[in-house]
């Protein structure tokens, strides 16, 4: 019979490729989370879609709610890092939680989660790029090109030695976040009392920062044509990648003291930065709804109140800063994807080349290699096939891109991240309910039923506005059964590991490195 593992401690195993251990302080842990957040990228990329078809004015009050929501998710998902040490994060801890089965699938959507959205950061590069090239340049660069380029630079920082990206998230990290900060105190010092002007003789009138904006109840109160609830989804899309944290625990030093730090931190500090900086953009457009959903779509909901407030240079340097932005975005995803892929192939749920690391820089290099090729691949379909309303991807330039590529790539995995979180917090209590000496009634049992609760709300909400929030084109209209689908083969490909190869079975989401936390 073979035995049953709760956990197995591979630190002192020569059998078994590990990544490269004490690599990583709570400063690298962190510039993953933040920078897989994508600061510039959840502002530009999402507030003016929330604004214009969501909550208008009441986008940052959508901020706070979310901030809220997963502030008490990471209670239970801290307390779980702290036990389970291991570089799958949801894999592993779903399957500590609700077992191996639920675990191997979960394995799957972690994985393809990420990888779509390293795909659709692609996109999302080429979408800014080509327009920064264009405006500053005069280079008009077909957006698949530019996706590609951006996938090759990607997969080139990320073979060497983890501290090589982690370096570049950063720079890339404090670069955004500054020239976003010098639009947002311009608009504060400045009183938010300009006109910005935006074509055909439209003029929104500044009228003084809008405390209203911040009221909770502006959070679920819809713009004239539009549904609150985009808002709210899109103020939740806007965090993904936090949650990465536990997938560099084996790099880190002391996992079980920076892994909960860069966490909090993380999911804080985006709370206050995203709720500020939308308030202030908001706040630049005036109160007159009618008004802020006429503003500019895109970038330029960002880009013209930058100018008026900050300057032209400042307006530039952000579309700039907006490209290597969504690329950091990008490599941070893909990083996490790797952790996945490489997690598996380690415990030899998939080839066990996948669980291989680079002779020299420790690096998954093999895990990552394979990211890089199914996040072309992904993207090339689309290019080909890809559609959204009102044409072919090949008909479209750069809002192929973002329209398209970027946000339905970034809808399923929004989606699929969601119900691995849902997962995550039921298996939170679970697991503490068989393990009670470690068991606290708010962190392991109160935050996680209410973090379920609200998690569940906003699938919900989702679902109920999808045709507004990724359009009717495409495999938008089955997300559902998308996710659904991945979820069901990775329980399938668990119960034949079961039954044919048991000691595989039992090593599912056990591999932990407790000597990392020395």
């Amino acid at each position: 019979m073979t035995e049953v593992h709760e956990s197995i401690d591979i630190s002192q195993r020569d059998d078994v490729d590990k990544l490269k251990s004490n690599a990583v302080g709570l400063g690298g842990v962190l510039f993953a989370c933040l920078a897989g957040a994508a600061p510039i990228t959840a502002m530009l990329g999402n507030v003016p879609f929330a604004v214009n078809a969501g909550n208008g004015k009441g986008i940052a009050a959508a901020y706070i709610f979310a901030t809220i929501t997963l502030v008490v998710f990471s209670v239970g998902y801290v307390a779980m890092s702290r036990k389970v040490t291991a570089v799958g994060g949801f894999y592993a801890f779903i399957s500590h939680g609700l077992g191996r089965v639920l675990g191997v699938g979960s394995g799957l959507v972690g994985a393809v989660a990420y990888m779509s959205i390293e795909s659709a950061l692609l996109g999302g590069v080429a979408y800014f790029a080509q327009g920064t090239l264009e405006a500053r340049l005069g280079i008009l660069v077909p957006w698949p090109i530019l996706a590609l380029i951006a996938a090759v630079i990607i997969a080139a920082l990320s073979y060497f030695d983890v501290d090589v990206s982690l370096k570049f998230l950063g720079i890339a990290l404090a670069l955004e976040v500054g020239v976003l900060l010098v639009m947002d105190l311009a608009i504060l010092f400045s009183g938010a009392d300009k006109a910005i002007e935006f074509g055909d003789g439209l003029v929104a009138q500044g009228d003084g920062l809008n405390t209203a904006a911040l009221s909770i109840g502006n959070a679920f109160t819809s713009v004239e044509g539009g549904a609150a609830a985009i808002g709210v989804f899109m103020a939740f899309w806007s965090w993904v990648g936090f949650e990465a944290a536990p997938n560099y625990a084996e790099e880190s030093r002391d996992p079980v003291r920076n892994v909960p730090r860069a966490t909090y931190i993380s999911v804080i500090a985006l709370g206050v930065f995203y709720v500020f900086t939308s308030w202030m953009v908001v706040s630049a457009w005036g109160s007159d709804d009618t008004l802020i959903p006429a503003g500019a779509l895109g970038a330029d909901f960002f880009y013209l109140p930058t100018t008026e407030y900050a300057g032209a240079f400042v307006t530039k340097l952000m579309g700039w800063l907006i490209i290597t932005g969504s690329l950091a975005c990008g490599m941070a995803f893909h990083n996490a994807a790797t952790r996945y892929w490489y997690a598996m192939g380690r415990e030899g749920l998939l080839p066990k080349a996948l669980g291989k690391t680079h002779p020299k820089y420790k690096s998954a290099y093999v895990a990552s290699m394979m990211q890089s090729v199914l996040a072309i691949i992904l993207t090339l379909i689309y290019v080909v096939g890809g559609q959204v309303d009102g044409g072919t991807a090949q008909e479209y330039t750069a809002n192929a891109a973002f329209f398209g590529l970027y946000t339905q790539m970034a809808i399923l995995a929004t989606y699929l991240l969601l119900i691995l979180q849902t997962l995550v917090s039921v298996g939170i209590i679970v697991y503490f309910r068989k393990h009670p000496e470690d068991a606290h009634p708010w962190k392991t049992l109160i935050a996680p039923a209410i973090a379920t609760c609200m998690q569940l709300y906003v699938i919900f909400l989702l679902f109920s506005n999808i045709d507004m929030i990724g359009g009717t084109k495409g495999f938008v209209p089955f997300v559902a059964w998308t996710g659904l689908g991945i979820l069901a083969l990775g329980m399938g490909i668990s119960l034949w590991l079961k039954s044919a190869k048991p000691a595989v079975y039992e090593n599912i989401g056990r591999f932990v490195n407790s000597g990392s936390s020395n």
